[in-house]
């Protein structure tokens, strides 16, 4: 599984330039972050944060996304043990309302690659990818010449031997900033 969670990270990689280049908007934002299932039952509400760019597909609300995450949680049970989730998604947002909108909702769906990096103070830690998906709904505002957010998402992948207790699950909620670019939400 790691040779292809390399090589999705290297294909990520590749494509992020031009992605950048044509972006309508870019975004960064952070917030808490809620372990789910098996993996809350051993990690604390920690913190998220996102950064990404959104491209705009027509003119009927619909964006093209690609973002990058990264997440701490410390353990319940020992001192000094944390999971860090991180990884790259792409997926798809729609926004309702009219085109020009200066405040509204959204949903979205995104897939991509997780990666679940258990560490420890007292051994080396390890750390399992997956795939990745996730879903969630916002509201967007004026902030300034800016626009804010604010959003809610959850967030899973099998990171371990396929079984239950290796998935990686959590819901976060966020708010943050979007920079439009070229007219975009």
């Amino acid at each position: 599984m790691k040779k292809v969670g390399r090589f999705l990270l290297a294909l990520v990689l590749a494509s992020a330039v031009p992605t950048v280049l044509a972006a309508q908007s870019v975004w960064v934002g952070g917030g808490g972050s809620v372990p789910l299932g098996d993996y809350g039952d051993y990690a604390n509400t920690g913190f998220l944060a996102v950064a990404g760019v959104a491209i705009p597909v027509g003119d009927g609300g619909l964006d093209v996304f690609g973002e990058g995450f990264f997440g701490q949680n410390s353990h319940s049970d020992v001192d000094g043990d944390k999971t860090n989730p991180y990884g790259f998604m792409g997926g798809a947002q729609f926004t309702f309302g009219e085109a020009d909108a200066t405040q509204g909702l959204y949903v979205f769906g995104e897939v991509g690659i997780l990666f679940h990096k258990y560490g420890s103070d007292d051994f080396e830690g390890s750390t399992d990818s997956g795939l990745g998906y996730g879903a969630g709904a916002g509201y967007f505002f004026p902030l300034g010449g800016l626009n804010g957010w604010i959003e809610a998402r959850a967030m899973s992948a099998s990171t371990g031997d396929g079984d239950s207790s290796g998935k990686t699950s959590f819901l976060g909620l966020l708010a943050g900033v979007n920079f439009p670019l070229g007219g975009g939400n």
